[in-house]
């Protein structure tokens, strides 16, 4: 019979909620999820694939852009951790449309999840990027600008460009 587990309470800055639950995912390898917690704002801004936190080494900032290969994409395909996964199929959605603009809303409802989760997945990858593939870039890029959902000015938008979609189709060919 499998023992219970044991939960602990532990406050955590409002800013880091969704990091926590992205790393907790990533510690049991499951998909990121944030249930409301009402501290955390409604609709912050994905992680900045680009950006250091407090939890990485100084020397991230280190670590070179480096263009995403079709063996980095097979590899990326096989990761069993859930937030992997999810992006995985960020990069499926992607790559059927290169070079088009896709929404963070767009995304979240294609991937039929909340945006928090989505979020806390796409943390999880930036840690995943910088740890086993020591780089600092996505295989996609986003840029924040206006938008038309209702209750945003803006969001950020993400996008595959022709080369890492073709590639990115050519990994999950030979899968």
């Amino acid at each position: 019979m499998e023992a219970q587990p044991q939960f602990i309470s532990v406050p955590v800055p409002s800013q880091y909620v969704t990091q926590v639950y992205a790393y907790l995912a990533e510690l049991t390898g499951a998909t990121a999820t944030t249930p409301p917690v009402s501290t955390v704002p409604p609709m912050e801004p994905p992680i900045d694939p680009k950006a250091t936190s407090t939890a990485e080494s100084p020397d991230d900032d280190a670590l070179p852009v480096v263009e995403w290969t079709v063996e980095d994409f097979r590899r990326l395909m096989i990761e069993p951790l859930g937030s992997i996964q999810t992006v995985a199929r960020v990069l499926d959605f992607l790559a059927k449309q290169p070079d088009t603009r896709v929404s963070y809303t767009s995304l979240a409802k294609h991937l039929d999840m909340e945006k928090k989760s989505l979020q806390g997945n796409l943390s999880a990858f930036t840690r995943a990027v910088r740890k086993h593939y020591k780089r600092r870039n996505w295989p996609m890029t986003w840029v924040e600008a206006l938008t038309s959902e209702p209750g945003l000015k803006s969001e950020f938008f993400y996008t595959m460009n022709a080369t890492a979609a073709e590639r990115w189709l050519k990994a999950r060919v030979q899968g």
